[in-house]
């Protein structure tokens, strides 16, 4: 037998009918367990399906390095993944891959940050430049500068990068060779890492 305290929205625990009763950060909650039914797999509901099911498994490469310490200032009354989820499923096609990698938000936070990214003249290179900020608000000159970058399966995150706001501009090698097209996304972390500025998503055929 379920237990409710504090009215119907405070303090429940355990099952009451088909309401199940939980906790998480505090928050006290309902879950509503579905009534037995046949399991619908209308085309529609399938590629809706496939695409949750791409996000969520992109999502589970990402958890520790990238989701949970960067998404959890911007999540509210909900998990840093849920968060990327809810954000980045447009992203996703009905098969369950990635459709446009340039609705694909690998950061997202308050710091300012309008970045041009292209295939550097020296192989092996990008160059990423961004604009002086007039009205500096939140952002620092010792906000770093920092990369995440895909190639088909393979994955890149680059945070020891030696570049920070004051500097306009970086040229950095990546671990890709010349004549390759990979995914890139910059983006900036303040100095103490508890803030972060939306990633700039370009696509860049490297020389």
């Amino acid at each position: 037998m379920g237990k409710i305290a504090q009215g119907a929205f405070g303090g429940v625990s355990g099952k009451v009918g088909n309401l199940i009763g939980s906790s998480w950060k505090g928050i006290d909650y309902f879950r509503i367990k579905a009534a037995n039914r046949h399991d619908p797999k209308t085309e529609k509901q399938v590629n809706q399906r496939n695409r949750f099911g791409g996000v969520v498994g992109f999502a589970d490469l990402l958890r520790e390095e990238l989701i949970n310490p960067i998404w959890k200032h911007k999540a509210v009354r909900m998990t840093p993944s849920n968060l990327f989820v809810k954000t980045n499923i447009k992203a996703f096609d009905q098969e369950g891959k990635i459709s446009d990698f340039s609705l694909l938000k690998m950061t997202v936070g308050s710091l300012p940050f309008n970045a041009k990214i292209k295939a550097s003249e020296d192989p092996k290179q990008i160059d990423i430049s961004w604009s002086k900020l007039l009205k500096p608000n939140a952002a620092r000159d010792e906000d770093k500068l920092n990369l995440f970058i895909m190639m088909d399966g393979d994955m890149v995150l680059m945070t020891d990068l030696d570049a920070k706001r004051s500097d306009l501009e970086a040229t950095v090698m990546v671990p890709y060779e010349p004549g390759m097209t990979i995914q890139v996304y910059a983006f900036f972390s303040s100095l103490d890492g508890n803030a972060y500025s939306d990633s700039v998503h370009a696509e860049v055929t490297l020389n």
